[in-house]
């Protein structure tokens, strides 16, 4: 009898636990942040966030869940200005955004499905170059003027060769630097040059030297 007390008593005891436990897991406790306080600074530890302020009470650091769910990684200067923000886009691709002392966005890195790419942006917040891979999965450079109108293209063409076009202010293409395919010409060298509109100007040819 006691040995039937006992076993009934134990398994009570187990069932009763493994109710608590299977509650505990669906109940979401709240707790105040931690605050760890020093001479140099304070660091916060809360439900999803890492928080660091220097002495004079600004952000300097923090690690967060962004709005996306993915993680994100911020780094402020003195004046708790963000300097540089580490993170992943919507698609889940890394991304890398860097700004001045001011927080304006001066460049970003960034990965996409067909690649990598860098952009620069001046203080207008107008891009002014992009450096990477495009949806052809071939490489480029692009530049462009302060009003973010594009000057200047260096990359592949559809052929896969070398390519060079420029633009005026207007955004026309004037001049074209590349490889010719037609007229007898196989992968020859070729520039034409073409008016502020565009239109067609002169040529020349490397095969036929005209």
């Amino acid at each position: 009898m006691k040995q039937y007390f006992t076993g009934f008593f134990t398994a009570t005891c187990l069932t009763a636990s493994l109710f608590l436990f299977m509650g505990a897991q669906k109940t979401k406790v709240q707790t105040e942040p931690l605050l760890i306080k020093s001479e140099r600074g304070t660091t916060t530890i809360g439900g999803g966030f890492i928080e660091m302020d220097g002495a004079s009470g600004k952000k300097l650091f923090e690690v967060a869940v962004s709005k996306s769910n993915h993680g994100r990684l911020s780094l402020f200067n003195k004046n708790g200005v963000i300097t540089t923000s580490v993170s992943a886009s919507e698609e889940g691709n890394g991304f890398v955004k860097v700004h001045n002392n001011k927080g304006v966005r001066a460049v970003d890195i960034r990965s996409s499905s067909f690649g990598g790419y860098f952009s620069t942006y001046n203080l207008d917040k107008k891009q002014t170059s992009y450096l990477g891979t495009f949806r052809n999965l071939r490489g480029g450079l692009m530049t462009y003027n302060e009003n973010a109108d594009l000057t200047s293209f260096v990359g592949a063409s559809d052929e896969s060769d070398g390519k060079i076009s420029l633009y005026n202010n207007m955004g026309n293409n004037v001049v074209r630097l590349g490889s010719l395919y037609k007229d007898g010409n196989k992968a020859d060298g070729f520039i034409s040059l073409h008016d502020r509109y565009g239109e067609y100007g002169w040529h020349m040819s490397g095969k036929t030297g005209q």
